[in-house]
């Protein structure tokens, strides 16, 4: 390593350091006290680990490969733990510089290192980055106790929802966007929960579905009435965690309406087909809709699809598959407002006056219950 990072430390010297940290304390936080703002959190766990499912935002600096990580596990288990340790000293060791290296940037800053378990690989790369002058901390229990977290939080209590509800391409989540205390969970789950929802996004694995809306949760726990957007229990690939799903059910319920020519308008914008790419995503769905709208009009829709008539494709789509299945879904529902999305800027307007409505009446409601107790 250069003069400039004479700090640095060489491998033959730091070998010797690093078997002892096992019989020293280790400096380690909570996962509460890890969540604070001004902590960077570091995943040192593989990248396949890392993309299952992690801490959001934390950054991915993996320790070994796959394939390492899976040789060290195997040897962990037919020989032991020291055996294992050894394995993987020997894998790293060569790219202690370039580990450095590549996260010197971050050498100001109070960073909280955390691995599968809170085990040898965190522990190993707190006590490195200490050595080198880094302001490191391990996650006690790691991304194991982080999940475990996550979980507990999923049980508990859920603000009051207003539950935007409406035919699809009405705006629900371009209202959403408008309106400063929501959940938009189609945007945790990177998918529009529809056939073609997948279109110009990244699906979320259930682990960080869930780890984001934990975020957001508890960012709005002091909020009394937070809007989303109806759905089904699935959103894509994952699911609504049953606590949240119970809370849409029992919220407000809002109705949002808008002619079918700004529908296929707003659709046609989201849902861009714009490469290769995205038009056979788009082919390969419409091809798959045979047994449901028939094999003639599925390839209709496809030749149109080649031609670029995506507003043909739009008003079909909605007025013979999404509109018949949404009508019926939500037969039952009674809704506390119905509104125009026609223009989203005057409807986020009435959406907010009716929210403060709410609030207002919740708190009245509770100083009169207060008052009945006192007397």
């Amino acid at each position: 390593m250069n003069s400039s990072h004479s700090n640095s430390v060489h491998p033959k010297h730091f070998l010797g350091k690093i078997e002892s940290f096992f019989n020293g304390v280790l400096d380690d936080v909570s996962v509460n006290e890890a969540l604070c703002k001004k902590n960077i959190l570091i995943d040192v766990r593989t990248k396949l680990e890392y993309e299952k499912g992690s801490i959001p935002e934390a950054l991915n600096y993996p320790l070994f490969d796959n394939l390492e990580r899976a040789e060290i596990g195997v040897i962990y288990k037919r020989i032991g733990k020291k055996a294992a340790f050894e394995k993987g000293l020997e894998f790293f060791t060569p790219r202690i510089e370039k580990f450095l290296s590549s996260i010197v940037n971050l050498k100001t800053k109070h960073l909280v290192v955390f691995c599968a378990r809170g085990g040898m690989r965190s522990a190993s790369v707190v006590k490195l980055l200490q050595h080198n002058g880094f302001q490191a901390v391990q996650l006690q229990g790691g991304y194991k106790e982080y999940r475990s977290y996550v979980l507990e939080k999923l049980k508990g209590p859920v603000p009051p929802l207003i539950v935007l509800h409406g035919q699809t391409g009405v705006g629900k989540t371009l209202l959403l966007k408008k309106l400063p205390d929501h959940l938009d969970l189609e945007e945790f789950a990177g998918h529009r929960s529809s056939l073609f929802g997948a279109i110009n996004k990244i699906p979320q694995t259930q682990k960080n579905f869930e780890a984001v809306l934990v975020k957001n949760i508890l960012e709005l726990s002091n909020k009394k009435h937070v809007f989303i957007e109806g759905e089904s229990r699935k959103v894509g690939k994952v699911f609504i965690p049953q606590a949240i799903a119970e809370a849409m059910k029992y919220g407000t319920l809002v109705l949002l309406q808008a002619s079918i020519d700004t529908r296929i308008r707003r659709i046609v914008e989201e849902y861009k087909i714009s490469d290769d790419h995205t038009f056979l995503q788009t082919d390969s769905i419409l091809q798959s809709m045979q047994q449901v709208i028939g094999k003639k009009k599925s390839e209709l829709l496809r030749q149109w699809l080649k031609k670029g008539d995506f507003e043909k494709i739009v008003h079909v789509l909605l007025e013979e598959y999404y509109d018949p299945r949404y009508q019926y879904a939500m037969r039952m529902n009674e809704y506390a407002l119905k509104l125009s999305a026609e223009n989203l800027n005057s409807a986020a307007e009435e959406l907010l006056q009716f929210q403060s409505g709410l609030i207002n009446s919740r708190e009245n409601i509770q100083q009169k219950n207060q008052n009945s107790k006192l007397n």
